[in-house]
């Protein structure tokens, strides 16, 4: 159903991903303020193209990116995109960064695209027909929460105070119930790691619609769930995120 939204969102994202990989790292040994107006610079100019591209073939679609805001229509179908997740990474010449292209309708998800140019990597997905990274279907691991993989989310020394405590509490809450807990700087690269098995689980104080929304529909496709636990959202395979859930609902 959403054959020709998939194919059109794989080469958008392939095309972006190789726009902004000559710039990688380029922004290494610059000031903070230096290094973040790069990283403004590129997120702007990346998103300018994957806009144009998508005006040019859907021109009465909505879109809504992370830098420019809503560009409103009447349809009932939305691109929701995140031009560079995982900028930080990008800035300093880690690979774990890409672009994030989802379409939505009626705010569901059911085509998502995650580009990963420093990995040479591409995933994606359709609403009912699976996930793949490079042609070839993905699926979720199926181990204990024991066994899992966790992913935390970020801290950030110009962030929220009261977040950043919440956050070292959730990882003393499960550290000692998991078999390792990874903080990699990207939502994007996460839940697409989950998706292929490689990470079980993911956590997340509100997390930005536009971080997520591709990556959703990559978990949930690959047979991984979405769920909730308290102020958390949580994306993973369903023991993990049953363990997650016991543990901070607190009925463990």
């Amino acid at each position: 159903m959403y054959k020709d939204y998939l194919a059109f969102a794989i080469e958008l994202g392939k095309e972006a991903g190789q726009f902004i990989l000559p710039q990688e790292g380029k922004a290494g040994g610059q000031t903070l303020k230096a290094a973040k107006d790069f990283v403004t610079e590129m997120d702007l100019k990346v998103e300018a193209l994957i806009i144009e591209r998508i005006q040019a073939a859907y021109p009465d679609h909505r879109i809504f990116s992370e830098e420019a805001g809503a560009i409103d229509s009447d349809s009932d179908f939305e691109w929701v995109i995140d031009p560079i997740d995982g900028t930080i990474n990008y800035s300093m010449g880690v690979p774990l960064y890409g672009v994030s292209i989802a379409l939505t309708y009626k705010n569901d998800p059911v085509v998502g695209v995650l580009s990963f140019p420093g990995l040479n990597e591409v995933y994606w997905a359709s609403k009912g027909s699976g996930a793949f990274k490079d042609g070839e279907r993905i699926q979720v691991r199926e181990v204990s929460l024991a066994e899992s993989i966790i992913s935390h989310s970020d801290f950030a020394k110009d962030g929220n105070k009261e977040a950043n405590t919440q956050r070292l509490e959730l990882l003393g809450k499960i550290v000692n119930d998991v078999y390792r807990v990874r903080i990699i700087g990207t939502a994007a690269v996460t839940l697409a790691y989950i998706a292929a098995g490689r990470f079980d689980a993911a956590l997340y104080m509100s997390p930005a619609f536009y971080d997520v929304a591709a990556g959703q529909l990559l978990v949930t496709e690959a047979g991984g769930v979405m769920a909730t636990a308290g102020p958390y959202t949580l994306f993973g395979q369903k023991q993990a995120i049953a363990g997650l859930q016991n543990i901070l609902d607190g009925s463990k």
